[in-house]
């Protein structure tokens, strides 16, 4: 958080909390940036034309972290940027170190401690303004420093070029977590030796920013170069930030959306595949859905890769609950082959399917990305949906 020392001068108008003595009058509301603030702990007071107001929660909304020490009766908040300490009882506070005068101390009441409101808030950069009619406090943090959002955008497009260029180490490197990534660096490492595909951002939001926490939502288009196939893909994600001892982190990444990018144009356009490995292949997805219309779970992990028993007992369950949901009948419609090499290849397909206790039929675009096995069968390892407005 940006510091503003000139706002803090020696003539600040006080808006400070008392005692609890006019509990019967209008409570006061408190507003940051137009959010209204809950105190739990305790209500703010008006006394003598001064504020108050319970310091943990006005500390946490101004984006600074706690400390409390009982012994001395000192409350302190501190970010990358500044410190702030009050002491109950005295009349000074000390901001980054430089002592500045309160017109009137903090104060402790039925166990909590009431600080000083306008002296906070302009003490973080911001501005607090007071309504006597309505009894209103609102407050207005200054807009995030240019400095933090251009470190934010850096991070994710830094995130980004490891993951290009391959630099797994790197790219954890950024992430904010007590625990190890060895598990997750090697999982990385692995993909990294099975596809070849490049990131894009295409767009980039700081959605919050607010102390040391940043969301952040990118477009990011995945194209694939080489390896094994994968489509390529349109992916909307939500990246959660952190700052820690100045440095921002990556702390979380959720995916939003997915879209597939393929045509109906580019699925028909027909790879070269020798004529024995094509009728395998379309075959295999033949009895896939062969086996999903007659419910046979067996048949149709038969046309599957296995990846080890764990894995496989999962995919047993999930497909026998998903005939005991559901009673569906598939008709397939057309199937081309449209990336084959001698070890992988990727289908395209159109099905229509049929809810038994439905009239409507439902049209279906998918693509089936199969392994040949050393033994030289064909089986499916993944499918993709595509958006069949989009075929």
């Amino acid at each position: 958080m940006k510091k503003f020392l000139s706002l803090i001068g020696m003539s600040l108008l006080a808006l400070i909390l008392a005692v609890p003595a006019f509990a019967a009058t209008k409570p006061i509301n408190v507003y940051i940036n137009g959010s209204k603030v809950s105190f739990t702990a305790g209500a703010p007071y008006l006394k003598n034309n001064s504020v108050l107001v319970p310091f943990r929660v006005i500390f946490e909304e101004l984006g600074l972290n706690v400390l409390w020490d009982a012994a001395t009766g000192t409350v302190t908040g501190t970010s990358p940027t500044l410190k702030i300490s009050l002491k109950i009882g005295s009349n000074r506070a000390s901001v980054n170190g430089t002592v500045k005068k309160l017109a009137i101390a903090p104060v402790s009441a039925n166990g909590t401690t009431y600080i000083p409101l306008r002296f906070i808030a302009e003490a973080t950069g911001g501005t607090a303004s007071w309504n006597s009619t309505n009894r209103t406090v609102k407050i207005q943090t200054p807009a995030s420093s240019a400095s933090d959002e251009a470190a934010i955008r850096a991070l994710i497009q830094l995130s980004n070029q490891y993951y290009n260029e391959e630099k797994a180490i790197s790219f954890y490197s950024l992430m904010d977590s007590e625990a190890s990534f060895a598990e997750s660096v090697s999982d990385m490492n692995n993909a990294f030796e099975t596809y070849d595909i490049k990131s894009i951002i295409e767009s980039m939001e700081i959605v919050n920013l607010k102390g040391d926490e940043a969301t952040v939502y990118t477009v990011e288009r995945t194209l694939w170069k080489g390896g094994y196939y994968i489509p390529d893909e349109l992916d909307e994600y939500m990246y959660t930030l952190v700052r820690k001892n100045g440095t921002w982190k990556i702390a979380d990444l959720e995916s939003q959306a997915n879209k597939v990018l393929l045509t109906r144009a580019q699925g028909m356009k027909a790879a070269t595949v020798p004529q024995t490995e094509s009728s395998a292949i379309i075959a295999n997805v033949g009895k896939y859905y062969q086996y999903m219309n007659e419910k046979n779970t067996a048949g149709v992990l038969s046309t599957m890769t296995s990846y080890g028993e764990e894995y496989d007992a999962s995919l047993k369950s999930d497909y026998e609950d998903f005939f005991a949901s559901y009673d569906l009948t598939y008709t397939l419609g057309a199937t081309n082959i449209f990336h084959y090499s001698d070890k992988d290849a990727a289908v395209y397909v159109e099905a229509k399917d049929k809810e038994a206790s439905e009239d409507e039929t439902y049209e279906q675009a998918l693509i089936f990305i199969l392994s040949k096995s050393e033994s030289g069968a064909w089986t499916i390892d993944e499918t993709y949906s595509v958006s069949y407005n989009e075929v």
